[in-house]
């Protein structure tokens, strides 16, 4: 549990090192060698106050590291523009707990305790400081607005309960009144008239208002059927009128000749082609030996013509070959001319015969048209017959409920209102039972704010009561053990006659029954009950539970004896004790820190000189 310091320009000290153990820790040491600027380091690292005087003179930058076995902390504290501050986390972070240990814990010469108990002054305001940062008063003003804010429910929660009784009247009423119109209506359903049973004429208007339907749809039907039958007939007419189909007797017999002449140009062209192909294969292929005989000659070949035996060249036959050649193509012309001719004789005979074709087929429409028009005229008369009887009867069937119809309807439109009404009252009888049944909770929800706010006021007073009640227990530890010339010290109240409340506390010390001022006191006797008082405190805002450590410094005006005794009484209350003594004051039974091996201003100071 041993707590390691580094310290780095901390008042007197430029560089050293210290190890805290549980219990005393003492720094025994002459002047000058930095015991009080160990206390100021550890009260810088611990989250104590720091000024100007805590950095080491002439430095700008200093800084205290703190290892516990469970964490770390690190201060550094920088000069700027003659301002020194402070950076890094601190042991004690909240603002209460360090204003607690500044009061309570950290006991050197400047303690605010123990300079108000030297100077006679009024501790009050220092006893009761850290309360300043538990915002009471806002705390109290925050559940003031709770509570009025609860006591106005309350208030609500009481009138609607006071609204229940009238509420449930007004809905066992309408519920009655609900109750009458339902069975009226019963009763009407049931009611037999001179038409016979009410259900059963509705039955016979609804198959009578069935019966119109489908009748007018039959109608309807008709009608678009005619409408329909008209507009194609009309069509029918235009269409076949449009249409003329033209006489052409000799057509037949133009297309017959056409053929047969195409038949004979490809018998000819057949005769011709084989006769040309015949004589040129002779030609070309080389065989006028087979079937003449030759003279071949420089300037042409000269035979005997294989057809007509005369004498003749090869250019010759040549000439009658190329002849063949022309008159098949002009014979092949005139059949492509003569197929193109019967084929359009053939595509206009089609055309006369599909608009024949079409002529007859509407003709034959037009016939079954006319017919069909004829049926559905008479068929659209005995419709709208029967769509004219139909309708005087449901004319007749609703005239007979009309008047059934018209009570029913007020019936069912005053019970839907009835209903509704009854609905909403119910809903709000709801909400008034729910808002009133948070009277038990509202009123227990005040009592407990009220008692916050009690508390809240009373701490105050709780924390004097406490720290009044502290200090009377430590006097008398302190006459036991140190055996003062007074024998007896209180801290007095007084109270504000306006407010009930503490005004200041009166430190009263009392001597062979008179009382006393500390100027009558020894030094010693000053330091001990200034001690006594941050002991109050210490007890009252149960310090012990926020830093786990206590620091002593200037306690000089104790002799040597009852110096060990206060420490040895003090490390009771906490764990670790941390106290500046001169080497005269003896042992005080713990660990001493020994300043030697740090680097202190005053080591500079003696090697200049």
């Amino acid at each position: 549990m041993t707590w390691q310091l580094e310290i780095s320009n901390i008042a007197g000290i430029r560089d050293g090192t210290a190890m805290i153990h549980p219990g005393i820790n003492a720094v025994q040491a002459s002047n000058w060698q930095g015991k009080t600027s160990l206390i100021t380091a550890i009260r810088t690292v611990l989250g104590g106050e720091v000024s100007a005087t805590t950095l080491t003179d002439g430095e700008s930058k200093g800084s205290v590291h703190l290892q516990t076995p469970d964490d770390e902390y690190q201060v550094t504290l920088q000069q700027s523009a003659g301002t020194v501050s402070r950076s890094g986390t601190p042991y004690l972070t909240d603002e209460q707990d360090q204003i607690c240990a500044e009061l309570f814990a950290f006991l050197d010469e400047d303690n605010a305790i123990r300079t108000a108990v030297r100077d006679g002054a009024d501790l009050t305001p220092h006893l009761i400081r850290p309360l300043e940062q538990e915002n009471i008063s806002e705390q109290i003003q925050s559940l003031q607005e709770q509570r009025r804010a609860a006591e106005s429910d309350l208030e609500d929660a009481e009138r609607a309960a006071e609204k229940l009784t009238a509420k449930t009247e007004e809905i066992t009423s309408l519920e009655s009144k609900l109750e009458e119109l339902e069975d009226e209506l019963a009763e009407i359903d049931g009611d037999e008239s001179d038409s016979g049973d009410q259900e059963a004429l509705e039955d016979d208007l609804a198959d009578a208002r069935r019966q119109r339907e489908r009748a007018q749809q039959r109608v309807s039907r008709l009608e678009a059927k005619i409408e329909s039958l008209e507009s194609q007939i009309e069509d029918k007419e235009a269409a076949l009128d449009a249409i003329d189909v033209p006489s052409a007797p000799d057509l037949k017999v133009q297309l017959k000749d056409k053929q047969q002449s195409v038949r004979e140009l490809s018998g000819e062209i057949e005769t011709l082609e084989t006769l040309y192909n015949t004589n040129e294969r002779v030609l070309e292929e080389g065989h006028l030996d087979l079937v003449a005989d030759v003279d071949r000659q420089i300037d042409t070949d000269q035979l005997s013509c294989w057809v007509c035996g005369h004498e003749t060249t090869r250019d010759d036959i040549q000439a009658q070959i190329d002849a063949l050649s022309e008159a098949i193509s002009e014979r092949r012309e005139q059949r492509s001319t003569l197929k193109t001719e019967v084929s359009d004789l053939k595509e206009r005979q089609k055309e006369i015969r599909q608009q024949r074709q079409e002529k007859q087929s509407l003709e034959e429409d037009l016939s079954s048209l006319r017919s069909t028009l004829s049926e559905s005229q008479d068929e659209l008369e005995e419709a709208r017959s029967d769509l004219e009887e139909v309708m005087d009867r449901v004319d007749e069937l609703e005239s007979q409920v009309e008047e059934t119809d018209d009570r029913r309807s007020t019936l069912e439109q005053e019970i839907a209102r009835t209903e509704a009404t009854l609905e909403q009252r119910r809903t709000v009888k709801s909400e008034l039972e729910d808002e009133a049944a948070q009277r038990d909770d509202l009123q227990a929800q005040i009592d407990e704010l009220s008692q916050e706010i009690q508390s809240l006021r009373a701490r105050r007073e709780h924390v004097i009561a406490t720290a009044r009640e502290a200090f009377d227990h430590a006097l008398e530890d302190v006459v036991e053990k140190f055996d003062p010339s007074f024998e007896s010290a209180r801290l007095e109240k007084h109270v504000d006659p306006d407010t009930g409340e503490t005004s200041d506390l009166e430190l009263i010390i009392a001597r062979d029954g008179r009382e006393i001022t500390v100027d009558a006191m020894s030094e010693g006797e000053v330091e001990l009950v200034g001690f006594i008082a941050a002991l109050a405190g210490y007890e009252a805002f149960s310090v012990a539970d926020r830093v786990p450590c206590m620091l002593l410094d200037d306690i000089g005006g104790l002799a040597s004896e009852h110096l060990q005794t206060l420490v040895d009484y003090l490390s009771d209350r906490t764990e670790y004790v941390v106290t500046t003594a001169y080497p005269e004051a003896g042992d005080f039974g713990g660990t001493v820190l020994s300043p030697d091996d740090w680097d202190v201003v005053s080591d500079q100071t003696e090697a200049v000189a």
